[in-house]
């Protein structure tokens, strides 16, 4: 797998990809080497990537680390070959590159990569998408368990769900076999008990809910702005009212209430 090919197949918009192989092809790749492969080590990710950033200087656009994380991806290909894992999972997993892009033009009006941040855990071969959620190896206090994640254009209903995670229990036993009985988690504020004011009983978003034991409340969060009303504004007057649920957190917030983002582990 190359840089081209990889942008190719995951539909990346013509206006990055143009500047991230210009970038790629006039760069030394053995020069950071050393970092992209250290994402692999799960507990070494932001290490690597803080020396990285070091390394690559200033990127205002940040197309730099962007070439290195689609270098990174790339590279895993392999990884996901020797352990059998289909090409299926392994584009769709990278296609949140394209995802990501497209989200911070949502609310931004630019065509910008932001979040290297979290992309380690793709480009290191510690996250999958799996159906409509993505799962990740975790480590946590010395144990490892299987993260679930909510992708911004998943198919929350019921059902979907229900063969997603049908397909993770099967991804792992098959090609993590040591992590075939994992406990799964969820940290989110899709867990937030307060929901259950907020939405009707037929909601998508409860019934995601409902799997989960809580076993920690969480902490006070203002992330579930991004997703729930695509905007980064912290002017939270004028959030639009376009949902029952938009409308309903947008009182609670105004009127002074909080959310957390709840961690939960999914019922047996």
């Amino acid at each position: 797998m190359n840089i081209s090919t990889l942008c190719e197949r995951i539909s990346l918009q013509p206006e990055i990809k143009s500047r991230v192989i210009e970038f790629a092809n006039g760069f030394d790749f053995n020069s950071v080497n050393k970092q992209l492969n250290g994402f692999q080590n799960y507990e070494m990710m932001s290490e690597a990537l803080a020396k990285l950033q070091t390394i690559l200087g200033e990127d205002p656009d940040n197309i730099k680390i962007f070439a290195c994380m689609l270098k990174a991806s790339a590279d895993v290909y392999e990884i996901y070959k020797s352990k059998g894992i289909s090409d299926e999972i392994y584009f769709a997993t990278m296609k949140c590159y394209t995802r990501f892009i497209d989200e911070t033009y949502r609310m931004t009006g630019k065509l910008y990569f932001d979040r290297y941040w979290w992309t380690t855990r793709q480009s290191g071969c510690h996250l999958f998408r799996i159906g409509e959620l993505e799962c990740e190896i975790k480590h946590i206090d010395g144990d490892i368990v299987i993260g679930i994640h909510i992708p911004s254009d998943v198919d929350f209903s019921p059902s979907a769900i229900d063969v997603s995670l049908v397909s993770a229990r099967q991804f792992f036993s098959n090609h993590y076999p040591k992590l075939s009985n994992a406990e799964y988690r969820c940290h989110s504020w899709l867990l937030d008990r307060q929901l259950k004011e907020m939405l009707n009983d037929s909601s998508n978003i409860l019934s995601f809910q409902n799997r989960f034991e809580i076993f920690d409340e969480g902490e006070v969060g203002t992330d579930f702005i991004e997703w729930l009303y695509n905007t980064k504004s912290t002017d939270y007057a004028a959030l639009p009212e376009n949902t029952s649920l938009q409308r309903n957190m947008k009182k609670h917030i105004l009127s002074g209430g909080i959310i957390r983002n709840a961690y939960g582990r999914l019922k047996l």
